[in-house]
Parts: structure tokens; sequence; C-alpha cells
């Protein structure tokens, strides 16, 4: 059973990607780690070599990735493993061909910025129906107006709001630096698609700029896992822990709390109407007044608390005059002035 993932509702996965470095068990144990912080999902990478990159052209490349392969049989470990420890199990599929089948164990689709172009994925992927959470790093505004667009137009499905999330992404592998981060890009995908989630796939060093994009209304994140931050592939470089994760949500709950309502008016469990006239000001005669006096400036000071005449009538009483006797710093009421 999947989490609750509709539009405004808090959903974090932890991208534990390729930080197994190609060992089941690694991948296992970071699904345990991940499970104890809070998150609602994992997700993995699901490619071979040959089915990601062009083996002639970039036999390099090839042999890098197949280093981090699982096989199928791995994927459904790991998805039992998420599943009884009561995480959403994602995947993002990059060779569909050795992995498609995936899709029916997730209830959610990730796709990569990588493939924000490629239509035949975005086909498949928009024809199951199923929620899509589409990565952004990389691409120019209009490339992202026509692939959601290309999606809706494959599945009038997701032109409900539930059913897409569009994650601003800015791929920093290898340099992240807080300058690249672009948060005001979330702005600008919140106003150019008003009916479509806006979350926000993180490659930043620590976790302020996740508390950043929050207070900005982002509420579908996801992030790099790992278990230790110092090992070589630079994917546990731009990743937390989980204790970065645990101080993560504690952070949006804070947050949560903090922000209370749009209407500004006084709260009324801590400022009350005592507190109130505690800390403002009333207006006060320095001296006595005779009944037929005038007030002048000189007369009058302001002081806590506000009782009798409060400081915002202070320019009306100038010019007054007082229709009895009135002592110095007594509470003043206007009916003692014409």
């Amino acid at each position: 059973m999947s989490r609750i993932f509709k539009k405004g509702d808090r959903y974090l996965i932890a991208e534990i990607g390729g930080n197994h470095e190609g060992d089941l068990n690694v991948a296992l144990d970071l699904i345990r780690l991940a499970a104890t912080t809070g998150v609602d999902a994992v997700k993995f990478q699901s490619y071979t070599g040959k089915g990601l990159v062009n083996a002639v052209l970039d036999p390099e490349r090839v042999v890098h990735f197949d280093r981090f392969t699982l096989e199928p049989d791995d994927f459904q470990k790991l998805k039992c493993e998420a599943d009884r420890l009561g995480l959403d199990f994602l995947s993002s599929i990059w060779d569909y061909d050795a992995y498609g089948n995936l899709i029916d164990d997730m209830p959610i689709i990730k796709i990569g910025s990588g493939d924000l172009t490629n239509r035949l994925y975005l086909e498949r992927f928009a024809r199951t129906g199923k929620p899509i959470v589409l990565s952004t790093a990389m691409s120019e505004l209009t490339e992202i107006i026509d692939a959601v667009h290309f999606i809706r137009g494959v599945n009038e499905v997701y032109k409900c709001a539930d059913k897409l999330c569009v994650m601003h992404c800015v791929a920093m592998y290898g340099n992240p630096k807080d300058e690249f981060a672009n948060l005001a890009s979330i702005q600008k995908l919140q106003e150019v698609f008003p009916n479509v989630e806006i979350g926000y796939s993180d490659h930043t060093i620590g976790n302020e700029a996740m508390v950043f994009a929050y207070a900005l209304g982002v509420r579908k994140f996801e992030f790099h896992f790992t278990y230790d931050k110092n090992r070589e592939f630079r994917d546990h470089h731009i990743s937390l822990n989980s204790k970065d994760t645990v101080n993560l949500i504690e952070s949006f709950d804070r947050f949560d709390r903090m922000i209370g309502m749009c209407e500004k008016k006084p709260i009324s469990s801590i400022e009350t109407p005592q507190r109130i006239i505690e800390f403002r000001r009333g207006v006060f005669l320095k001296r006595d007044l005779k009944k037929g006096e005038i007030v002048k400036l000189t007369d009058l000071t302001v002081l806590r608390p506000n009782i009798g005449i409060s400081a915002v009538d202070y320019y009306w009483l100038i010019g007054k005059k007082a229709v009895q006797s009135i002592k110095a710093f007594q509470a003043l009421n206007k009916t003692f002035f014409e």
C-alpha cells in the first residue's frame, strides 16, 4: 500500500540510487537504515550498461554503469524489504527492456532528468496512469513545458494535480556549490504550472536547501541517501545520512508548527487581552489639571499599561478642555474632556 501522494502532502524519497555500489546486501542495509528516519520511500536506479549507454561511442561509461547494476531478482528482494518496513519502493527505470516489469511493483514512477526528453519512455510511463515524478536538471523551461504537455497528451489523467509532480533539480554531481541551487526556479515553476505539484530533488551539501525549499511551499522531496558520506563514489558526497535525514524532518515539523495562519491577529493563547494592555501604552497627564484648563502637548506622556485613553488617541487630547479636575497619572476617560 502506497503512502499518501496528494498535492500538498509531504512525501520524502530517499534516493539510494547507486550508493550500494552493486552490492545487494549494502542496498538492503540502506533500506533498513532509511526506514529508521521517517522517509516515505526508497528509490533505486535500474539499468544495464549497454541498455543505457552506446557501447560503441562510450565503452568506458558502459563499464562504469555495469559496476552498479543489480539483477531483476535483486530488485524483487529490495521491494520485499521495503514492503516489510512500510516504505514505498521506487526505481528509476533507465533500461526499459531489462527492467520495465518493475513498473507493476511501484506505486509511483520517478523519471530522472536524463529522460526528460525521452519521448519513448515518457509515453510508456504515462500509459500506466500511475503518479509520475519528473526531475528537471539540465533543462530549459520550454523543455519542461513540452514534457508536461506530452505526458498529458498521452494520458489526460495527468491533468489531475495528484498525478504529476515536477521537481526542480540542478545536477551538481562532482561540484555541489550553493550558488548553483537556483531555488528561485521553484517559484517560477509554481507560477507556470499552477495545477502541477512542484517538488525538489536535491544535490547540495547538507539539508538547508530542502528546508529553504520547504519554506517556498515544496512538499515533495528527493535526496541522495547513504551510510557513509566519505566514500569515493561521488553520489555519497551529496547524500544525507540517517542523522541528517532525521534533522531534516524535524526542521520540516518545526516549520509546520511555526508557520501558523495567513490572517494577522493576536495569538489568543499567548497574546491575551490582558497582556496586550500591559504591553501597550496609554496617555497620562504629567501634572494635575484643573477644571476648564486646556490640554497642552507638554502636559502629556505615554506609559504602560494601556488603560484609560490609548496612546493611539494622543493627538486627540491636545487642545481639549477639562470638564473636571484630573490628577496626574490617573487613568483618563474621554468624558473628562470636551
